[in-house]
């Protein structure tokens, strides 16, 4: 199973509700908000995508098929910017 985390190169702020991460090596932030950063919230741990997609539906009314498509691009994007990596 496939877990995922912040990567430790990553530095993250809160900002009121939202996260600013940086990603120092490749220069850049990003800055998340909502179910977004609700889910950064959540690799703190390494953890696998059926909890991260557990905990947002408890949280937010939306279909498996969304949230799962949605979450799994998320993940793929942070982890080619290097923000979050898997952990096999």
């Amino acid at each position: 199973m496939i877990r995922y985390r912040r990567s430790p190169e990553a530095l993250s702020a809160e900002v009121g509700e939202d996260v600013v991460a940086l990603q120092a090596e490749h220069g850049f932030a990003f800055s998340m908000e909502g179910v977004t950063a609700a889910v950064w919230r959540q690799l703190e741990e390494p953890v696998a995508l059926e909890q991260i997609l557990a905990s947002l539906q408890q949280d937010y009314e939306v279909s498996d098929e969304r949230c799962r498509t949605e979450v799994a691009a998320l993940l793929e994007q942070l982890v080619a910017e290097g923000l979050v990596e898997e952990i096999r």
